[in-house]
C-alpha cells in the first residue's frame, strides 16, 4: 500500500508550528551559502587585495595573502558549491518544489509589498514565498550557474598542457567576474531583507525548518490553505528518488572536478553517477539489479527500514 510521507509543508496543530523546510533543504541552503562566502573570500584573496589594504596584517590573517593557499581553498569550496548547486537542481526538479520559481507579476507585487511595509499597510496574502524571494532566487540561481560554468573553464585553463585562446580566457574571466558581482549583490540584498521585522521568522526557519502557525496563517495564508487541502504531499517512492539523486550528484560532482586531472580514472564513477541519476527518473537501476543477482539486498530495503520502524 502506498503511504504518503509529509516530509515538508506539514502543520502540527498541537505544537502550533508549520514545517517550512526539510533537513535536506536546509543542508542545501547552508552548503551553498557557506561555500559561496568562502569562494568570495578566497577569490578576492587571489588578487593583491588583502596585502595591499593590509588585511593580512591583522592577527590571525597572515595567510590571507598567500596565493597558493587561497587557490586551494577556492578549489575545495568550488567542489562543495558545485555539488550543492547540482543537487539542489535535481532534487527540486524531481520533488516538484517549484513554489520558489518566479511568477508573472512578481516585480509589481514586490513594489506593492515594499510600499505596504513603508506605509504600515496590510500586505497582500502570500504563498510559501514572497514575490521578492522568488525574484532573489532567480537572480542568485543565475549567478550560481554562471559561476560554476565559467569556474570550470578557469580551472581547466590552469591545468598543465591546456592552452586556451586569449579571447576565450578574457570573456570567460569577464563573465566569471560578472557572476561574482551579481552573487555578492544578491547575497547582500537577501541578508538585508531580514532587517524587516516581519521577515525575522523566515530567517530563523532556515535553522529550525519551522515557523509559527499563527504567523504563517497571517502572512502566508495561501500556503497554509494549500497544505490543508493536501497539495503539499509526497509519496514514499519520492524519498527513494532523493536517495538516488543525492548519491548520484555526489559522485557526479567528484567526477566533474576530478576528470579534468585524470580523465581515465573517473570512467567507472561516471557510469555509477549516470546510473544513479537516471534510475531516479526511470525507477530502473541496472547496477542495483546486478548487485541483487550477486546476493545483495535492494537499496530501498534499507531506505524504508527506517520509516517502517517509526
Amino acid at each position: 500500500m502506498k503511504r504518503e510521507i509529509h516530509e515538508t509543508d506539514m502543520i502540527h496543530e498541537s505544537e502550533g508550528i508549520v514545517v517550512r523546510h526539510s533537513f535536506l533543504v536546509m543542508i542545501q541552503h547552508w552548503l551553498v551559502a557557506l561555500s559561496g562566502l568562502v569562494l568570495l573570500f578566497s577569490g578576492f584573496g587571489q588578487l593583491p587585495v588583502y596585502k595591499r589594504y593590509m588585511l593580512s596584517e591583522l592577527p590571525g590573517l597572515g595567510w590571507a595573502s598567500d596565493f597558493i593557499l587561497q587557490f586551494k581553498i577556492h578549489m575545495a569550496a568550488a567542489a562543495v558549491f558545485t555539488f550543492a548547486g547540482i543537487f539542489h537542481l535535481v532534487y527540486h526538479y524531481i520533488e516538484g518544489g517549484r513554489s520558489i520559481m518566479p511568477l508573472k507579476g512578481d516585480v509589481r507585487e514586490s513594489i506593492h509589498i515594499i510600499k505596504a511595509m513603508v506605509r504600515g499597510e496590510k500586505e497582500p496574502p502570500h504563498g510559501k514565498f514572497l514575490a521578492e524571494q522568488r525574484l532573489a532566487y532567480a537572480l542568485i540561481g543565475f549567478s550560481i550557474v554562471l559561476l560554476i560554468v565559467t569556474g570550470m573553464f578557469k580551472f581547466a585553463d590552469n591545468l598543465p598542457g591546456v592552452t586556451v585562446p586569449y579571447w576565450a580566457v578574457f570573456w570567460n574571466t569577464t563573465l566569471h567576474n560578472i557572476g561574482t558581482v551579481i552573487f555578492l549583490l544578491a547575497f547582500l540584498a537577501h541578508i538585508g531583507a531580514f532587517i524587516v521585522k516581519a521577515n525575522w521568522p523566515l530567517f530563523s526557519s532556515m535553522f529550525t525548518g519551522k515557523v509559527n502557525l499563527d504567523y504563517a496563517s497571517e502572512r502566508h495564508p495561501l500556503w497554509v490553505d494549500e497544505i490543508r487541502r493536501g497539495r503539499a504531499t509526497r509519496n514514499r517512492m519520492m524519498a527513494e528518488c532523493v536517495v538516488r539523486l543525492f548519491a548520484g550528484t555526489m559522485v557526479g560532482t567528484g567526477v566533474i572536478m576530478g576528470a579534468l586531472l585524470h580523465p581515465g580514472w573517473y570512467l567507472l564513477p561516471a557510469l555509477i553517477a549516470a546510473n544513479l541519476i537516471q534510475s531516479a527518473f526511470t525507477r530502473w537501476c541496472p547496477l542495483e539489479n546486478m548487485l541483487v543477482k550477486m546476493g545483495y539486498p535492494r537499496g530501498k530495503d534499507f531506505v524504508w527500514k527506517y520509516y517502517d520502524q517509526k
